[in-house]
């Protein structure tokens, strides 16, 4: 079976998620069910940053394994926002990205056309995963460009899948002919 997308938000800037689960449901992308008290934890607890919060490490602890739980449990392609994860270090993202394996994960970064994306997480996904939007984009404009981006990488796969059956198709008639 085919892995599912997670499209990871990494910001810079916010946006409400809640706002735009109805546009995404068009590129059949569903939101892990979690609140977003938790997606702000999660980003506090991969960047250890809770005492600059004011809050406890228990208080945090879990949170991203809880999104990526919520995830794996939704059987479909997922899509979150978690701006914090935008300042990472390399490290830190390597352990966010290990939660979400058996996904394949695609970075969508609204930092407009003027700054890089962070190579603490370009480093870590594969080439042509990364897709970069202009930071001026409403939650439907966003919405909208992340249901494009799942329906591309859709037809990217049974493009690669085609591909594998033409060969085996033409295999086989080898065989019958011989």
């Amino acid at each position: 079976m085919a892995k599912k997308l997670f499209l990871l938000h990494i910001g810079p800037a916010p946006v409400d998620v809640s706002a735009m689960t109805n546009a995404l449901a068009l590129g059949r992308i569903v939101v892990p069910d979690v609140d977003t008290e938790v997606l702000d934890h999660a980003g506090i607890e991969i960047r250890r940053t809770h005492k600059a919060a004011g809050l406890k490490r228990k208080h945090v602890e879990g949170a991203w394994a809880k999104v990526c739980r919520r995830a794996h449990k939704s059987g479909s392609d997922c899509f979150a926002s978690v701006p914090d994860f935008f300042g990472a270090t390399p490290e830190q993202a390597a352990l966010a990205l290990d939660g979400l394996a058996g996904f394949r994960v695609v970075l969508v970064v609204t930092s407009g056309f003027s700054a890089e994306p962070p190579t603490a997480w370009t480093s870590q996904v594969k080439e042509g995963r990364t897709h970069v939007l202009p930071s001026d984009l409403g939650d439907d404009q966003l919405a909208a460009q992340v249901a494009r981006i799942a329906l591309i990488e859709e037809e990217a796969r049974l493009d690669r899948r085609l591909s594998k059956i033409t060969k085996r198709r033409r295999l086989v008639n080898r065989r019958l002919a011989a």
